[in-house]
């Protein structure tokens, strides 16, 4: 249990390093795609799975959901031209 208590804070730790940096650039949508499925997994794994909680299993569900939503925002605004990122 502690181990895989201790590789989830890991994973957190690193995502949120990722994000942070990637907001950093600006880029809020990429940082919201990496940020937000890690919080999910933690979510689900640790508050679904070994506390037994239906809710904050649920939680994570909607944190990996809508991180693929900011996922897709992200891959949208720099393939749309006429945006600040677009790819030309």
């Amino acid at each position: 249990m502690w181990m895989a208590t201790a590789a989830m804070i890991l994973v957190f730790v690193l995502g949120l390093a990722s994000a942070i940096g990637k907001a950093r650039q600006g880029q809020w949508w990429t940082a919201g795609a990496v940020l937000l499925p890690v919080l999910g997994m933690v979510g689900i794994l640790l508050g679904g799975v070994a506390w037994q909680s239906t809710s904050l299993f649920w939680l994570g569900c909607l944190f990996v959901v809508a991180g693929f939503g900011a996922e897709a925002m992200a891959y949208w605004r720099t393939r749309t031209p006429g945006t600040d990122k677009a790819v030309r």
